[in-house]
């Protein structure tokens, strides 16, 4: 793995306070994130070690990935397109993790090598063969066809195959006053985030807090990518609204055809209920699945519970400054 950049690629140093005042809050990372570009990720500095293997890394065109940003739903559309193409085979998905299943290809530039290790062999089975793998491209490479792939890059982080192979890509965006609170609580469980909401808030919409920001970036990147053949645009909100048509949706633009019998049981399965009550998937290691939040509230308008009026108008303002001409718009709250 190289220390040098791929050719066209720089790195940015990102100097606003907002996000010093987010890292000051952690203490996973030693240091710093740094903006990729030309497209301006934020992603951890450590994440240049892996940025040429990725970049590089062979898509088949039988792939499908599921991209997104952090917390808008992915475990869910992960689950969901598991069971059609294994035919709703809800009994093995319950006997193995997401992250087997499913593999997160990034996550060994995100965390670092050991980490990656220890987490494949609490989710393998012992003496797996993917107990034993070393970063998660080679667990991602391992996989049979058609291979299953995870990710929160951004459209122009992803390998370059990509445009050349036309793999399917499911997208699936969430509104972000949701995805603002969702990501608190996410750097809160995963990497003992001491701050305040507040403080995700500031850097949340100055674009420079964690890792996957900006955030109108990642999701902009894709709904440009919307009217390909092999591209699938999903939101949260309508899988909210009306899951049984996003899964029939999702089994077309995938190939595959299911009963109305396998049809009602992935609907149920994929219930908030049976989905937070799932360890294979509301789990985090060394958090009991009882007291695990990774699947936390899953409701569409939770951020009124959190933002002031001064809050709430900050977001509407850059929510226009970016939406304005792109004809993507938003639901921010859905009465139960």
């Amino acid at each position: 793995m190289s220390e040098e950049l791929p050719s066209g690629f720089w790195i940015e140093e990102i100097s606003k306070k907002e996000h010093a005042d987010f890292m000051n809050y952690q203490t996973y990372y030693d240091e710093h994130f740094v903006r990729y570009n030309p497209g301006g990720q934020i992603l951890p500095r450590t994440y240049t070690r892996h940025l040429k293997s990725l970049l590089e890394f062979e898509v088949k065109q039988d792939d499908i990935w599921v991209c997104s940003f952090p917390k808008c739903g992915t475990t869910w559309t992960q689950e969901m397109v598991w069971n059609i193409m294994n035919n709703v085979d809800i009994e093995s998905a319950k006997k193995s993790h997401i992250d087997i299943r499913f593999p997160f290809i990034e996550y060994s530039a995100m965390v670092g090598d050991k980490p990656f290790l220890e987490n494949m062999k609490s989710r393998a089975a012992a003496g797996s063969e993917e107990s034993k793998i070393a970063t998660s491209i080679e667990l991602v490479a391992s996989k049979p066809s058609p291979r299953l792939i995870k990710t929160h890059l951004s459209a122009d982080m992803l390998p370059r195959q990509i445009n050349e192979k036309n793999p399917k890509v499911i997208y699936i965006a969430r509104n972000p006053r949701d995805t603002c609170v969702s990501y608190y609580y996410h750097w809160k469980l995963i990497h003992d985030f001491s701050g305040s909401f507040d403080s995700v808030f500031n850097s949340f919409i100055s674009d420079v807090g964690g890792y996957h920001l900006p955030f109108f970036q990642h999701v902009l990147g894709f709904w440009e990518m919307k009217d390909r053949k092999n591209v699938l645009f999903l939101t949260y909100e309508q899988m909210k609204l009306d899951l049984p048509g996003v899964i029939r949706k999702t089994v077309e633009f995938l190939g595959k055809s299911l009963s109305e019998e396998q049809l009602a049981r992935l609907e149920e399965h994929l219930s908030f209920r049976s989905m937070k009550g799932n360890k294979t998937l509301n789990s985090v290691k060394g958090i009991p699945v009882q007291d695990c939040t990774f699947i936390r509230k899953g409701a569409t308008g939770d951020w009124k519970n959190y933002m002031t009026e001064e809050q709430t108008e900050l977001m509407k303002q850059w929510e226009k400054r970016n939406l304005d001409g792109t004809g993507l718009e938003f639901i921010y709250e859905i009465v139960q």
